[in-house]
Parts: structure tokens; sequence; C-alpha cells
């Protein structure tokens, strides 16, 4: 904590002094700005000076000038991504160059501890085959950068700037790298023929309301609910979005991922704003408003962000708090524009929050972007999801599936896992199920007569292998709407 406060006040001491130039630690050498945009270049020189930027792609200088109280900003027009190194030299009398730079897609990562987790992973909580990425990090270094945000919290004034640098790919780096933002960039590289820069912001034990400023929640809050008595850091609302996001927002990017909501889960008995009925509404405002600051008023850059793994939540295992929390999470796709949710109902850890597969979860957040933003072709990255159902005459229940074009997997004669029959009784036994196409067969000799059918609609799961063909596994749902029913 001591070397944390003494870096902002060291941030705090360069943005006050003057004769020459001051960047904030967003725009640096190693970075990836994005490419085909109007992106922006700003800092602090003397008040009332003259500042010049001249830039290694493009022909001529580019002038302004200092406001009374130091500041300055220009608009840069940027090339399309490529290997290509370039530089900037900025100067008011004493010229600062950055290095290194260059074009490619930016891409802000931001969450609480599953997205935070770095590729080494945490104290006895590994990452599954950290290695051999941390071996492997210099492949990537013209491919891929990342600017990791420094912990910094501020509750009702955006800070300025963040403590963090722009660095290359290199095992060193990228073991300190978060794994979920760094294994989605090394998946999304292989499309693209360009780099891809990622910026990671993320607090353990975080809320989605402390990633929004107070002007956001009370559109959908009360005062009372925003004073409420759990406001403990980390849970304060809005610190985060002042401290972590206000300083990075100016910096131009193509789209968001988030990796969060065990938090919210985590209090959804207390009497608090962000419970499970109000998540997807809270994560579609803070969405809405990253858009606006980033200067997207047609919700045109893309949000990505990761359903929550199985796990041993609120001390049961057949509790059925999480497929609730997921409920609401799916409902989030159909409010907020251009979106998507990586499943992860095959990646939990009963026994870990932190479950150590975060490569299928980078990689399947880089399968919806190549899908949904890139336009690539020859596979279905969007999870499998309940569509319709229908009750036949001899008590088996057939339960059609979209997002299935060729059909679901396991095939045939191979035994589904993970669904439940009730009856009137509402009480669920465990089912048989078989594939076809993208219909399902359920079955349970003691149901005779069913009236609601479940899958994986369990804190913890077990074995679970409904998949598309691609091996995007389904999403948890259910056809009643028992909510007393565990």
């Amino acid at each position: 904590m001591k070397r944390l406060i003494m870096s902002m006040v060291a941030v705090c001491l360069a943005w006050g002094a003057s004769a020459t130039v001051v960047l904030p630690k967003i725009l640096g050498s190693n970075m990836v700005m994005q490419q085909n945009s109007e992106v922006k270049l700003w800092g602090k020189s003397e008040a009332d000076k003259g500042v010049t930027v001249v830039v290694s792609w493009a022909k001529g200088k580019i002038k302004t000038k200092a406001d009374d109280k130091g500041n300055w900003s220009v608009m840069v027009a940027t090339p399309a991504g490529s290997y290509d190194k370039h530089t900037i030299t900025i100067s008011d009398g004493e010229p600062l160059t950055l290095e290194n730079i260059m074009f490619g897609d930016v891409w802000v990562c931001v969450g609480q501890s599953n997205m935070e987790m770095p590729v080494k992973g945490y104290m006895h909580q590994p990452v599954e085959n950290s290695m051999q990425f941390i071996r492997r990090a210099g492949a990537m270094r013209d491919k891929i950068r990342m600017f990791t945000v420094q912990k910094a919290r501020s509750y009702d004034k955006d800070l300025d700037d963040c403590v963090g640098e722009w660095r290359e790919a290199a095992p060193e780096s990228v073991a300190e790298t978060s794994a979920v933002a760094y294994f989605f960039a090394h998946e999304l590289v292989h499309h693209l023929d360009y780099p891809v820069g990622v910026i990671t912001a993320g607090w353990g034990g975080s809320r989605v309301e402390c990633w929004m400023p107070l002007a956001a929640l009370r559109e959908i809050a009360t005062e009372e609910q925003i004073k409420h008595k759990h406001t403990l850091h980390p849970l304060t609302p809005s610190e985060l979005y002042c401290g972590m996001i206000a300083p990075v927002r100016d910096y131009a990017a193509k789209g968001f991922l988030w990796y969060q909501g065990e938090a919210n889960l985590g209090y959804q008995s207390l009497e608090y704003l962000g419970d499970i009925d109000h998540y997807d509404v809270m994560l579609a405002r803070m969405a809405k408003q990253w858009r606006e600051d980033w200067g997207d008023k047609e919700a045109k850059m893309p949000f990505y962000y990761v359903q929550i793994p199985p796990y041993f939540y609120c001390n049961s295992y057949t509790d059925t708090t999480l497929p609730l929390f997921v409920e609401c999470q799916e409902r989030a796709m159909n409010i907020i524009p251009n979106s998507g949710m990586a499943a992860t109902t095959d990646l939990g850890d009963a026994t870990c929050l932190h479950p150590p597969k975060k490569f299928e979860i980078g990689e399947r957040l880089a399968a919806l972007a190549m899908a949904q933003t890139y336009g690539a072709k020859g596979f279905e990255a969007k999870a499998p999801q309940y569509e319709s159902h229908e009750v036949l005459e001899d008590g088996k229940v057939k339960v059609k599936m979209k997002n299935a074009p060729q059909g679901l997997a396991p095939w045939s004669n191979v035994p589904v896992k993970g669904f439940e029959l009730a009856g009137e009784d509402r009480k669920f036994y465990p089912a048989q199920a078989r594939v076809w196409g993208s219909i399902v067969t359920v079955w349970c000799d003691e149901v005779k007569k069913p009236v609601a059918v479940r899958y994986a609609f369990h804190n913890v799961v077990g074995e679970v292998n409904l998949k598309n063909l691609y091996g995007v596994p389904a999403i948890p749902f259910r056809t009643d709407d028992w909510n007393d029913v565990r």
C-alpha cells in the first residue's frame, strides 16, 4: 500500500511539473494505438506554451497551445494496423519521443479477481498450461502489447492519471499479465494480421457498481441504495471507475471484455442494489457508460463478458443461486447491443473460485470477437441456448436448442448429462437425455408426467457435456419459474 501511495504521489508531482511535456502513463513507448481512427494525444506543459507533435507515419507538424492550467490535446489520424514500428515526438521546446509504437486493435479488459488473475496464477491457484505460454511469450513480442492499470480508487473525483506502462510480450511481462486478457489476445492475433493491445483493470472482490460513475448509478438506483451500509472498499460504488477507468477512457479502443459477477452473486441476499434481480440492468448501464466515455454514441464497440463458472457458492453444491445469476447474465445479452457471453458451464472448480482453465475462457471470448466483430466464418462461437420444449404423450420432453446449426454433441447413443425433470409435485429427478440434431429428448422413469425441465441448474453441476459441435457448452436453463425450488 505504501508503494502504491508513493507511486500515485509521483504521478501527481509529474503532472505538476513545468517547462517540459508530461504525458499520462497510458501514452508511452511500446504502446499499441487503435488503427484507422482519430486518436487523442494529451498531456501537460507550461501554461499557455506552444506544443508541437510530430508523428512518423504522417507528414508535417501538429501544433497546439496549452491552456492556462497547462493542459493540451490534439487529435491524430492513425493508419491501418501493421507490424511497422513508429515514433511520436512531442515538444514544447524540450522534446519527448515515444518509440516502438504499433497500430492494431486495443481491447479494454476489466473485472474482479478472475480477470486480474495473471498467467502465472495466484498462490496455490495455478493457471493451467501457464508454463508453455510464459516460455513462448517472446514469439508474441511484436504481436501483443499489454498495459495493466495498477490499483487505485477515488470515490467522487475522476483521477487524471494511473500507474502502469506498456510492455512487450516477454516471459517476465506475460507472467504478470491478466491470463484471460493475454489468452484472448493470443488467439485473436492468429486471425488478425496486425497487433493487439490489451489494457487490463482488475480488483478482486469488486462489484459492478464500483466500475461506473455515481451519475450513472443514480439513473437506476436510489440514494438510499447507493449509501447502503455495504460501502466498505472494495464495495464502494464508483470508486474504481474514478480511480482506474477514468484515467484511460480517452485512449481509443476497439472494444471491451468483462469478467465479473462473483461479488454481486455473493452478496445477493443483501438488500443492496446489484443483486440477482438487477445485475443485468446494472451491467447494461455500465456498458452504455463506457461506450459514451469512449465516444461511441451508436453502441458499435463490442462488449463481451464471461458467464460465472460453477463453484461452491453460498455453502451449497445443490443450491441454484449461480444458475439464477446466469439467467440474469443471459438476459443482459438482450439489452446490451453488440454483446456476447462466453459460456463456462464446463469450466468451473467446485472448491476454487479462480478456475485454472483461463485459456478456454480467453479462447471463447476471442471466438466471439472473431465471429461477431471481425466476421470470421466456419464456426459457431455462441453457446447453445434453450429455445423451446414440447411434452410428448409418452412422458418424454423434446427440448429445442438454438445456436447449434450443425447439431449438438454428444451424438446419438452417448448419454447427455445434467438434465432433470419434475412433475406437478415440483420434485426434480436426474433424467436421461439423447441428442438428435439440435433437439434433446429428455425422460425420467420417476416422472411420468413432466411439467418442467432443467439443465445444469445447480451451483456445482459435475460433468456436463451438452455442447455444440465446436465444443462450446450449453448455458444452464430451466422451463419453470419456481425460484423457491432448489
